[in-house]
């Protein structure tokens, strides 16, 4: 009805008393009516005991005993509901939208973690896998550790074993070397030596030396001159040891007792150098009485340690022989 309002005419013929109630029943009735119904013209007669007659259906009101007009509006309810519609509405907009965005926030972050459960998946896989690649690594080192373990005290034993055979055949060799040579000579690549400690000129060490199976020692190699050495060691001068050789013949040319001539590349004369035993390198054939070679004073500092020394001068000797084949 666009806005319009109608109103319908409403005559009472009964007391005013009963006036509320009719209006009451007559407004309920108009509740109860659509939207384009109009209202009707209710007539209350004055009965004998104040019955209504009415063409409404209203049972039992009173009616007012004077004519009276009730005008009830039809568009505002109208409006009322409608309202009430339209907020009903936008507030299942607003939840809907709203249960919207908060589902699609959930399913984002239903994806997201989704995602990141699906990441930490594959690193504990990847984790796990290298886990049981280390564990296969770990095994087998420990195999391998349990294996040289093994090894180790299968080579303790032998070299244990190995020990023990070499000094038997070490204690076999002193005594095949000793039994090789004299009592109280040493043995040395195929040689016996006696380091004598009785002092006697050269000439007559030479001859004990002969008398005990051997001659003063005559050096013949590098070797042979450092085992001599290290046996001698630092002596002073009194305590030093003939040698078998000397220059008596012609001065200046030295030869063994063999008779050979001293070669240049054995040759271990002590230059002096640095020291205060001679200002000169040996030989030097001091006061031109020295025709006679020694060994000692610094045998065990260096390997050139020998010098001329007067023959008549008693000194210790080294005799040497051929060991028994």
């Amino acid at each position: 009805m666009s806005g319009e309002v109608i109103y319908s005419n409403v005559t009472f013929i009964q007391n005013q008393k009963q006036a509320a109630g009719a209006k009451g029943c007559v407004f309920g009735k108009a509740l109860e009516l659509e939207e384009n119904v109009t209202y009707s013209e209710i007539t209350i007669g004055a009965g004998k005991q104040g019955n209504v007659q009415t063409e409404s259906t209203c049972p039992d009101i009173p009616a007012p005993p004077v004519e009276s007009k009730i005008f009830i509006p039809e568009g505002r309810f109208r409006r009322v509901v409608l309202v009430t519609l339209v907020c009903l509405c936008v507030i299942l907009l607003v939840l809907t939208i709203t249960l919207g965005l908060l589902y699609a926030l959930n399913k984002i972050h239903l994806k997201a973690e989704q995602v990141r459960i699906k990441e930490y998946l594959r690193i504990q896989k990847e984790q796990s896998s290298e886990l049981h690649h280390i564990e296969r690594n770990l095994s087998a080192v420990n195999d391998l550790l349990a294996k040289a373990q093994d090894e180790k005290k299968w080579l303790s034993s032998e070299l244990e074993n190995n020990t023990r055979n070499i000094t038997a055949l070490n204690n076999l060799l002193k005594s095949a070397q000793a039994r090789r040579c004299a009592s109280g000579w040493e043995f040395y690549n195929g040689s016996c030596y006696h380091f004598s400690e009785v002092k006697l000129t050269w000439e007559l060490s030479q001859y004990a030396c002969i008398r005990d199976g051997g001659h003063l020692v005559i050096i013949e190699s590098h070797q042979e001159q450092d085992f001599i050495r290290m046996k001698v060691g630092n002596t002073d001068i009194k305590n030093s040891y003939w040698i078998g050789m000397t220059d008596m013949k012609e001065e200046g040319v030295w030869v063994w007792m063999d008779n050979t001539t001293l070669s240049n590349n054995t040759k271990y004369w002590d230059l002096n150098n640095g020291t205060d035993v001679s200002a000169y390198p040996e030989p030097n054939n001091w006061e031109s009485s020295e025709d006679c070679a020694q060994m000692g004073v610094r045998c065990s500092d260096q390997i050139s340690c020998w010098f001329d020394y007067g023959c008549n001068i008693p000194s210790k000797s080294i005799c040497e022989s051929r060991s028994i084949k």
